[in-house]
């Protein structure tokens, strides 16, 4: 099982997880949902991913911050957002204490996003979708 905390539905294809999951993924967002059904995705409020035991993956700084501070999680995945921090006001100091944490595993799924990333912080993993981090 894998939950996914998401701050901003703009990071997250939610018609491509649909599609590719078999009701083995929780997104955790506080966003208004799109009018559509969903049938192999769960939705539930961000605050609900505190009690969860599985993996979360986070889908950008902010939500990685929130990660940060959930302690039962067996594992905690960054899914390197398309944009990464651009355009986003964060201090090098914030994104030192994500892109570099060690409790959390970087997940790069383009090699443009691992390059960058690569040079300022520690190197992504490389996955093919998502539903890849069930297998790391």
């Amino acid at each position: 099982m894998i939950g996914i905390v998401v701050e901003d539905l703009v990071n997250i294809n939610l018609d491509m997880l649909n599609d590719s999951c078999n009701n083995d993924i929780i997104v955790f967002t506080d966003c208004v949902l799109p009018p559509k059904e969903y049938r192999n995705l769960s939705f539930f409020t961000k605050s609900l991913a505190y009690d969860f035991r599985e993996t979360l993956v986070s889908t950008c700084v902010r939500s990685s911050l929130s990660i940060l501070d959930m302690p039962i999680a067996k594992k905690k995945f960054l899914l390197l957002p398309p944009k990464l921090w651009i355009g986003k006001n964060f201090a090098y100091d914030t994104l030192l204490n994500v892109y570099d944490n060690s409790d959390i595993e970087l997940l790069a799924i383009s090699e443009d996003q691992k390059a960058v990333v690569s040079t300022f912080f520690k190197e992504p993993t490389m996955i093919q979708s998502i539903l890849d981090v069930e297998g790391i």
